[in-house]
């Protein structure tokens, strides 16, 4: 495809994702990156050499760059808002990594600007340009399981690289986990279940490292059993959200864990079985179900390859039963695992592009249907917000 015909985009926050992301940008066709920028010059200027472009120490300097058509900010939360609303002021589209701002007022403000000046500003929600997400939501709306009734998410995340004077630890900039990090979670299974609200919000704040020392072999934090504790750093976090069609749905949200340890897992408890996710990136679907002809050729459906084991062969007379008042012809009991792709870092640099790639094609068609759209990251984001706020009277130290 020839320059002139390529989305020309601009980095905003060199560090280690912004740098991800941008690798998975440079081999689109649709795309070319123009230039870079972040408020530390040297990053800026690492990340110009490697891609041979323009390196800004000033964010506003890439904004106003003629060459520059999308804008991705890749910054802390808090400066999300600025950013935004400079680079709409300057005509720039912008894909905006989550959340798309710290408070809701502030969303409805960058929203607003984008619509007056009809430019694109929706979040980084990767995790719906994903094989397995599609395969849930697939099996969700085909009705083969029935109604879902309960689900549990439990993200375990790594604190490893997240020292007490981290930028995550301060709500002030982050929003705290559930803005900076559970909106991706929000936004996914509200893609999954439809409209929620939150019925319930928690919070736990870490306690000192005099208190968290163990006195067996191997309990000691390293390095002189020392390690920094901000004050008032809340590393867990829970919620339950209650959905329109009846599912009840709580979420862990941890940066508690060891690097090694780091992991995700979801399950959805249906009436006539149980879908089990694995991966913060989604890698494997599980599925624990009973099932008549019908309905397990429609679990193939969903789950194109997908392995099956015949656990148990029902009885005309056994597979005759009902459940929640309902009747039910069941055949069999089986278990089914849909891997589509097992590289993680492979599935997340596709779905990267692949969700970049939906906002190109709208630019070019605005009839075409995005997959996530502005609306997405605010309504996430009011999640969030209001878990937060639930959580605050309940935070324990």
């Amino acid at each position: 495809m020839p320059d002139e015909e390529r989305l020309a985009l601009g980095l905003i926050g060199c560090g280690g994702f912004g740098e991800f992301c941008l690798e998975a940008f440079s081999a689109m066709p649709e795309l070319r990156v123009s230039a870079v920028a972040d408020t530390n010059q040297a990053a800026a200027d690492r990340l110009g050499a490697r891609f041979r472009v323009p390196a800004h120490g000033d964010p506003m300097a890439l904004i106003r760059h003629q060459d520059v058509e999308i804008v991705h900010i890749a910054t802390p939360p808090s400066s999300h808002h600025k950013l935004v609303m400079s680079a709409i002021a300057a005509g720039k589209h912008v894909l905006c990594e989550k959340p798309l701002a710290t408070r809701v007022r502030d969303a409805d403000e960058m929203l607003e600007a984008a619509r007056d000046a009809e430019v694109i500003v929706p979040v980084n929600f990767v995790l719906r340009h994903n094989a397995v997400t599609d395969a849930v939501k697939a099996v969700l709306d085909s009705g083969a399981l029935g109604q879902v009734l309960s689900g549990r998410l439990t993200n375990c995340a790594s604190d490893s690289k997240l020292g007490a004077d981290h930028w995550f630890w301060d709500r002030n900039v982050s929003g705290g986990i559930f803005v900076e990090h559970g909106v991706h979670f929000f936004d996914l299974y509200t893609h999954w279940l439809g409209p929620c609200e939150v019925l319930d919000a928690h919070a736990e704040t870490r306690r000192s490292a005099a208190a968290q020392l163990g006195s067996g072999p191997g309990m000691g934090m390293g390095m002189g059993g020392q390690q920094a504790i901000r004050s008032g750093q809340q590393d867990r976090v829970t919620c339950t959200l209650g959905f329109k069609n009846g599912a009840v749905v709580s979420h862990y949200h941890g940066f508690d864990q060891v690097m090694p340890m780091d992991r995700t897992d979801h399950r959805l408890v249906c009436e006539l079985g149980d879908l089990r996710v694995d991966g913060w990136i989604p890698l494997t679907l599980a599925i624990d179900a009973v099932v008549n002809d019908k309905t397990q050729a429609d679990l193939e459906t969903c789950c194109p390859g997908a392995r099956i084991e015949i656990v148990r062969t029902f009885a005309p007379e056994e597979g005759e039963v009902s459940g929640r008042g309902v009747p039910r012809r069941l055949a069999r009991r089986i278990r089914m695992t849909y891997e589509p792709a097992a590289d993680k870092q492979r599935v997340y640099a596709e779905s990267v592009q692949a969700l970049l790639a939906d906002q190109v094609a709208f630019l070019r068609d605005r009839g075409h249907q995005r997959v996530v759209t502005e609306s997405n990251g605010r309504a996430a984001l009011a999640l969030a917000e209001t878990a937060a706020s639930l959580a605050a009277p309940n935070a324990r130290g």
